[in-house]
């Protein structure tokens, strides 16, 4: 498998869990949860922007109930394939590593990430806060989806 395949696969696994939480959050709408996976899929978008080297558009915590969560995650789920699908070559170690972003944080500090580094961190920051998301819909007194990456891949993957 080569490591652009390994992305694909991984980012397929990441739009899995993000649907299958925000399908939870439909659900069961908690509030403190849905922010947090607001949160996540905002940051999945801002470093989308970075990468293709748009100007950020959305908060990295924004103030969304479910339905604005769903809709982020469609906009970022299609983003990531069309980059996956073509935008970038990673199938060279050293052209993936080569790669590099440049861009500013949230506080204004300039920064240059490889892109393998940026792919690499949006995957496990969104496991984090999907994640939290799940611990505050247990908190909540609710049984949370298994969003793992070994879950997807017995029943999808």
């Amino acid at each position: 498998m080569t490591p652009l395949s390994r992305f694909r696969r991984r980012f397929r696994h990441h739009a899995w869990a993000g649907e299958t939480l925000c399908a939870a959050l439909e659900a069961d709408p908690v509030r403190d949860a849905t922010l947090v996976f607001a949160h996540a899929l905002a940051a999945d978008r801002v470093w989308h922007q970075r990468v293709v080297g748009q100007p950020v558009d959305v908060a990295v915590w924004p103030d969304l109930e479910v339905d604005g969560c769903r809709a982020l995650l469609e906009t970022t789920t299609s983003d990531w394939e069309h980059v996956l699908d073509g935008a970038l070559d990673l199938d060279s170690q050293q052209a993936g590593a080569a790669t590099v972003v440049r861009y500013r944080n949230t506080t204004g500090v300039a920064f240059e990430t490889s892109v393998v580094d940026i792919l690499d961190h949006v995957l496990l920051h969104a496991a984090h806060h999907r994640g939290q998301a799940c611990m505050t819909l247990r908190a909540a007194g609710l049984s949370p989806p298994a969003l793992d990456y070994i879950a997807w891949v017995r029943t999808v993957g």
